[in-house]
């Protein structure tokens, strides 16, 4: 497989110098070795060191991290999906399929690593922006980077506790040997603590209209206060005994995006996942690719390779279940153009009528029979594969929602209708109306429950949400086993990395 190589060697190397350097036995500095206390003087240079703490996000600086491991993590645990013939040469790959990962499997240590990586740049800008003399940078300034590193500190964590059961909280540089040893924390401390730092985030952030164009994609007031609403959705779902007040505080963060005008869905479904469409109106955070290939930076990937069926020029390595076509079908061609949910189209490439239409080739401007052998069953994915198969084999810069408004108004409709609160249908009618299905009058809670399963399907297969939902609802031992899958319930969560039990004694 190709490997993606991403350069961004100053940003780094500045970065990853502790604070506090020790000085010679003469007392004096080295002319020529950049020390953090002279690194951090001005805004431009807070800027920096704000750009390394966002380079962590999803890993995406290097290909195992992000085409290989996070698409392993994120994609091969839904139960609506295949592994296709080459993920089984990758013994790491397969193991999360299969759910019998150990503490040494290469994807969850990459995991670890990456997050607290990005923490400890996230850290360093906390610790010296808030350092700086107002000489160097100005207070607007330092609020507002100070307000985006609480939001990645919080993301980070986030990222690490809705996959590992407990894990430590790093709210500071180390400044000795000695505190690099440290403790895991309960999951009520853990989620308290990235609570606050969102809260702490949400303060100072703008609204995203109050972004130039130029710095979209960088977090916003919108971003935590989506990501609040959603952390206190999941607490909700492991705390039963809280639920009732989580829900209430997970639907006051939700109405503050849904009310602040700031976000609309997307006509244009499809465009948000083939590089068509980037930081659309429905993105609340994104993460961000481009083309830019100067000083031999690359920010794309080949995410698509990965994820396209061999039979298209792809590797191959997933494929989705006739389950899950059964699933996205079961309404039938109620569309009010007397088609199926147009979600399944912009999903998926099947063996149907749509995609067989000599005189509008509609999968990449071929047919199915085409692409496929004509009378077999292939159900292809085509979230993250570019509107053109010509563009197979190169890197490409698609972005990735890594939370939507989509996601949100779904979320909140699920905590209307856990409250017992109006509200929940018109969301839901809202967002399949960009689908042209019908409106729905659902009255009973259990069934508002499953059609919000159901659009969750529809909306979000692939955007890594279907594991968490189904482990959230008290479904995923259920749903793995009707999928034929190999799950025990102690892999609801990874197990610490081999490296943090050896080298962190306190890590148990």
């Amino acid at each position: 497989m190709r490997k993606l190589h991403v350069y961004i060697p100053l940003i780094l190397a500045l970065m990853a110098i502790a604070p506090g350097c020790s000085k010679d036995v003469l007392n004096q500095r080295s002319p020529d070795k950049l020390e953090s206390d002279l690194y951090w003087t001005s805004k431009e240079r807070a800027l920096s060191g704000l750009a390394a703490a966002y380079s962590q996000v999803e890993g995406f600086i290097y290909w195992d991290n992000y085409v290989e491991a996070r698409s392993v993590r994120e994609f091969y645990r839904e139960d609506y999906v295949e592994a296709g013939d080459d993920a089984y040469n990758y013994s790491w790959w397969i193991e999360h399929f299969n759910f019998n990962f150990t503490s040494g499997n290469y994807a969850i240590d990459l995991l670890w690593r990456e997050n607290y990586r990005g923490i400890y740049y996230t850290n360093q800008v906390l610790e010296n922006v808030a350092a700086m003399q107002p000489s160097m940078i100005d207070d607007a300034s330092r609020r507002q980077i100070l307000g985006e590193a609480h939001f990645l500190r919080a993301y980070y964590h986030y990222k690490l506790l809705v996959d590992f059961e407990k894990i430590i909280i790093r709210d500071k540089v180390p400044q000795k040997e000695a505190e690099l040893p440290k403790g895991l924390s309960d999951r009520k401390e853990t989620w308290d603590f990235i609570c606050n730092e969102l809260k702490t985030a949400e303060a100072a952030l703008p609204l995203r209209s109050e972004r130039p164009d130029a710095e979209l994609g960088r977090a916003t007031r919108g971003a935590a206060q989506a990501f609040l609403g959603k952390i206190y959705l999941y607490r909700a779902g492991e705390d039963k005994g809280a639920a009732p007040a989580l829900l209430a505080e997970s639907s006051d963060w939700f109405s503050k995006v849904l009310s602040s005008n700031q976000y609309h869905l997307e006509d244009n479904y499809m465009s948000m996942f083939n590089g068509v469409g980037k930081n659309t109106a429905e993105s609340i955070f994104e993460l961000q690719q481009s083309s830019d290939v100067n000083n031999g930076a690359s920010y794309g990937s080949y995410l698509a390779d990965w994820m396209a069926a061999s039979q298209m020029g792809g590797y191959g390595e997933i494929y989705g279940t006739p389950r899950l076509l059964t699933e996205m079908l079961k309404e039938g061609k109620t569309a009010t153009d007397q088609l199926y949910d147009h979600r399944v189209y912009a999903n998926l490439v099947f063996n149907d009528p749509y995609f067989n239409d000599a005189n509008n080739p509609r999968a990449y401007g071929y047919t199915y029979n085409q692409i496929f052998e004509a009378g077999t069953s292939v159900i292809a994915f085509r979230k993250w594969i570019p509107a053109s198969l010509d563009r197979l084999g190169n890197d490409n810069a698609l972005n990735v929602p890594l939370i939507r408004l989509a996601d949100v108004m779904l979320m909140q409709a699920e905590v209307l209708n856990e409250l017992g609160k109006p509200g929940a249908m018109a969301l839901i009618n809202d967002v399949r109306a960009r689908a042209k299905m019908p409106a729905l009058n659902l009255t009973i809670k259990a069934d508002v429950f499953k059609q919000i399963m159901h659009e969750r399907v529809m909306e979000l297969t692939l955007e890594n949400c279907r594991y968490y939902d189904l482990r959230r609802w008290g479904l995923l031992e259920t749903e793995m086993k009707e999928a034929g899958r190999k799950y025990a319930a102690d892999k609801a969560f990874y197990p610490l990395p081999l490296k943090e039990t050896v080298n962190n004694p306190m890590a148990n």
